[in-house]
């Protein structure tokens, strides 16, 4: 009950500060962009930019909130909140994937009457959001503003996003599939096409475990930089 009710707060806090706003805007700018492709395009650019939507949104977006927070004391509260700062962090995590699992599906939904894998889908949504939403509370560990923030990320982009483009390369670029937001874009990629099931289950499996060790790391980073500033 604590936990739900910290999940719903947050998106209480999200609708309020304009943030899902944002998302609407930028969910319609994608469609409009995707409803000026041909077909054979919008096979490619559909899962790319839906791909991309639960990450970047969800890497800048968590700084933003984190920061809100900073300035109205909402961070020093937890050092006597009964909310433990793992259950802080997993409420961020719900309350992005939340909204970016809707907006994937609305342009999913709106843009394309191909078949897909729903489940698949669904799932490397919400594991994308979880990995860059932890990843951006990692980033925010340290930084006063959000300039700081924004600077810190450039590296951590650069790390998650360029070794993406080894999916267009040959075989023997498939061991850059450790990475995680390469995993997750195959994932992502399989539910619009083609997958064995071995391989998204071992897709998921890394997914899942890479967003548990990315969330432990996380909350000690957080507990040690923002909420005790060791």
């Amino acid at each position: 009950m604590r936990l739900l009710n910290a999940i719903i707060s947050d998106i209480r806090f999200q609708s309020k500060q304009g943030f899902y706003l944002v998302y609407v805007i930028i969910t319609v700018m994608y469609l409009i962009i995707l409803s000026l492709l041909p077909e054979s395009f919008l096979r490619i650019a559909l899962p790319l930019i839906v791909f991309s939507d639960p990450s970047v949104l969800g890497l800048f977006f968590i700084g933003g909130i984190i920061m809100l927070e900073k300035g109205q004391g909402v961070i020093q509260v937890l050092v006597v909140s009964p909310l433990t700062t793992g259950e802080y962090i997993i409420a961020k995590v719900v309350s992005l994937s939340v909204v970016a699992v809707a907006a994937a599906s609305a342009i999913t939904i709106l843009s394309s009457s191909e078949t897909i894998n729903w489940f698949l889908f669904l799932t490397s949504v919400v594991l994308t959001s979880g990995i860059f939403t932890l990843c951006g509370v990692v980033i925010n560990a340290g930084c006063n503003n959000v300039n700081q923030y924004i600077l810190k990320t450039i590296p951590y982009m650069l790390l998650l996003v360029l070794p993406c483009f080894s999916i267009l390369g040959a075989p023997l670029l498939y061991p850059l599939t450790l990475v995680p937001s390469v995993a997750a874009l195959r994932l992502m990629l399989g539910a619009f096409t083609q997958i064995t099931w071995y391989e998204s289950a071992g897709l998921t499996l890394y997914l899942l475990l890479a967003n548990y060790l990315l969330f432990r790391y996380a909350v000690r980073i957080f507990e040690n930089k923002i909420v005790f500033q060791d």
